[in-house]
């Protein structure tokens, strides 16, 4: 144990000492996560164009003032044409579908009987549509949800009616009914990157190049064993892990006051499990590349697509059908989801005895992949 020790501690001073070891494990996943909250997150502050639809079913003259009111100067608003000629039915369905598919944040349906029941002093409901734990649909859907409520409490007020609000009906189309900031969101996503890079980069860097360069061979020269130095390899990615863990969170906390139940059972067994994913396929890796160029190049193959598959970065809607293959196959978009949903996020799109099933699938296959392939000793 010993050892074990002695050789956590020496990966991980390694990474601090290392200019590229410490930029993209150490400063690189603060800065994304700086980055991501600061650009996209000012949705959620109004301060970036949201696309909305309206459906109309008013023939009165209040339908069409609520309407107007959406593009009054001022408000981070776009109106989404929807196709004309259709029947109010056909246009409640295509508005459906353009939330659903990601072309608008949310919808304003305003029902044929919305002039008549105001004006008659009566209670009137529009409905609102937006994708549940996206943050844009989130902040269109209280942006409508504002507008529509100070339009019904201004008319009520000038007609003298007592009633002083418009009941709103609000309809969220799949996903979480928590509204759920994009930093949150992310957060977790930056994480999962952290973890992955860590284990696709260091791990055959450690080894491959090791190997390559001659000094496992003089380690190997000493009492030490290969399970020695695999669990030393281990321990030390399991410690710079947890320092980008807790640096992640810190920041996300203190800077954009995001409040992540981490100490979850379930998502710490996500963590956990995102952390000997990303190390078994450092391993496999190290097991296919013959020397360090090649284990550079097949990690750099892997990374990007893994990443943006994965959802970690953005929720994925409206993929064709061969990426939506890969996503489901990909162990981080199961982590990601699984995660998440433990967090109080989301709802995952898949149940949760998969999202545990794919990743293991992945740590078990490459388990057995680098226990035939991998060597320490340069020529064996």
């Amino acid at each position: 144990m010993k050892g074990v020790w002695a050789l956590a501690l020496a990966f991980l001073r390694t990474s601090v000492r290392e200019r590229n070891a410490l930029f993209w494990f150490w400063l690189f996943p603060l800065l994304l996560l700086a980055f991501l909250g600061a650009v996209f997150g000012r949705a959620e502050r109004g301060e970036l164009d949201l696309i909305v639809a309206v459906v109309n079913l008013d023939s009165g003259p209040l339908g069409g003032e609520l309407q107007r009111v959406l593009v009054q100067p001022g408000l981070p608003l776009r109106l989404h044409p929807l196709p004309l000629g259709e029947s109010p039915e056909g246009l409640v369905v295509q508005a459906r579908r353009a939330v659903e598919e990601g072309e608008v944040h949310a919808v304003l349906l305003i029902p044929s009987d919305f002039s008549a029941r105001l004006l008659s002093g009566e209670s009137a409901q529009v409905e609102i549509l937006y994708r549940r734990g996206e943050a844009g649909a989130s902040t269109a859907a209280a942006i409508l949800n504002e507008i529509a409520e100070e339009f019904g409490r201004a008319l009520l007020v000038r007609a003298g009616v007592v009633r002083k609000e418009v009941p709103l009906w609000v309809r969220r189309v799949g996903g979480e009914p928590r509204t759920v900031r994009y930093v949150e969101f992310v957060l977790p996503g930056v994480i999962l990157m952290a973890l992955l890079v860590t284990g696709l980069f260091s791990v055959p860097d450690v080894i491959v190049l090791a190997k390559e360069s001659g000094v496992l061979r003089r380690y190997f020269a000493t009492p030490l064993s290969g399970g020695t130095y695999l669990g030393g390899c281990a321990l030390g990615m399991a410690l710079l892990g947890a320092v980008q863990v807790s640096a992640v969170w810190a920041l996300g906390r203190f800077a954009f006051d995001v409040r992540l139940p981490l100490l979850r059972p379930l998502s710490l067994l996500f963590l956990l499990l995102a952390f000997a994913t990303s190390l078994g396929l450092g391993f496999v890796v190290s097991a296919l590349a013959r020397n360090s160029a090649g284990a550079m190049a097949l990690a750099n193959l892997l990374n990007l697509p893994l990443q943006f598959l994965g959802g970690l970065y953005f929720p994925l809607t409206g993929l064709p059908a061969p990426l939506r293959i890969l996503m489901a196959a990909n162990p981080l978009t199961h982590l990601a989801e699984g995660w998440r949903a433990s967090l109080g996020l989301g709802t995952s799109a898949f149940p949760l005895w998969l999202n545990l099933l794919v990743p293991l699938l992945w740590l078990f296959g490459g388990g057995i992949l680098s226990l035939r392939r991998i060597t320490f000793v340069e020529g064996r």
